[in-house]
């Protein structure tokens, strides 16, 4: 990363997001570019625009002279948005060649991220920093927690071993499989066996208790090799490494273990979901099912990164 776009709005949110900003930018020694957000759906008058605007560049000031001083980072000119701020903000990203897009998850809201945090994660093709933590907080990243049932991706490892070697921070892969929708408590008798003239052809078989757990933990054990593959550069590399599996819902299971796991940064992989037309959704629908099915859900990754209590660095994998 050479250049890190810092998203402000003037919330506390924003400020918090700087300091994050700040200090990642001085692990990686790189710039900050400074993109003051005023939202006129929340600032109408051209009074209260200016006001805040005035507010913005007297902090953005401040910020700068207190960033070069105790880390020697450098912060660019900033530019300021008030029309379209998803699409401005996107193109800005563009234009000015940044490779990391640094935000508050809440702006000025109380939910857990607000609609620009939410359109900027969706859209952006370059990696996103969602922000959440307290403003008083100084301690950034100690425990990382990078979810693998998401994307398998070694490039999302790899920024995860990145991000912990320079903080010295430990890391976590965890695996998530929902076991109750993968392991069938029966078995179909097919030809070979109906042969033998014991079993009918098509007939079900109600697995035993013990067969179905034998092919539980099989799964399991072979989600937590995949976890430990992930892991060996980071552990090649001195990172204290961990490797956990749960059963459930990777929706539900991995926010709720990052808060018993008092994580400060999730790393995720992030696949964008690719736009279609309803005629081309309708006619996967028969080519493919599955394809058809993730459409409707959404995106898991999205999901995660919404509910997660802490900050989020999403990996994009276009």
């Amino acid at each position: 990363m050479r250049r890190i776009q810092l998203l402000l709005d003037g919330s506390e949110s924003s400020e918090v997001a700087a300091k994050h900003a700040i200090k990642m930018a001085s692990k990686c020694d790189a710039m900050i570019v400074p993109v003051e957000v005023i939202d006129t759906r929340r600032f109408r008058t051209s009074k209260v625009i200016e006001t805040v605007r005035t507010g913005m560049d007297a902090y953005l000031e401040n910020l700068a002279e207190k960033a070069q001083a105790c880390c020697d980072v450098t912060i660019d000119a900033a530019k300021t948005i008030t029309a379209n701020p998803i699409r401005d903000i996107l193109a800005e990203t563009k234009s000015s060649g940044c490779d990391l897009i640094v935000l508050g998850a809440s702006g000025y809201t109380h939910s857990t991220i607000n609609d620009i945090g939410a359109a900027v994660l969706r859209e952006a093709k370059k990696n996103v920093l969602l922000v959440r933590d307290r403003l008083e907080n100084d301690r950034f990243y100690q425990n990382i927690l990078m979810p693998t049932s998401v994307s398998e991706s070694n490039n999302t490892a790899k920024h995860a071993a990145e991000i912990a070697g320079q903080y010295g921070a430990n890391l976590v892969g965890c695996s998530v499989i929902n076991t109750t929708d993968t392991v069938q408590s029966e078995r179909i008798v097919y030809l070979p066996e109906a042969a033998t003239g014991r079993r009918h052809l098509g007939e079900r078989v109600t697995l035993s208790k013990a067969a179905v757990d034998m092919k539980r933990h099989a799964l399991l054990n072979r989600a937590t090799r995949a976890v430990d593959n992930l892991l060996g550069p980071a552990r090649s590399a001195g990172i204290h490494t961990e490797s956990v599996v749960l059963d459930g819902n990777p929706a539900e299971k991995i926010p709720s273990f990052a808060a018993e796991g008092d994580f400060d940064l999730m790393v995720l992989g992030y696949r964008q979901r690719r736009r279609c037309s309803i005629l081309k959704m309708l006619t996967s629908h028969y080519r493919n099912r599955g394809r058809f099915s993730r459409i409707l859900t959404g995106n898991l990754s999205e999901d995660i990164a919404t509910r997660a209590p802490c900050s989020v660095f999403a990996v994009k994998e276009n």
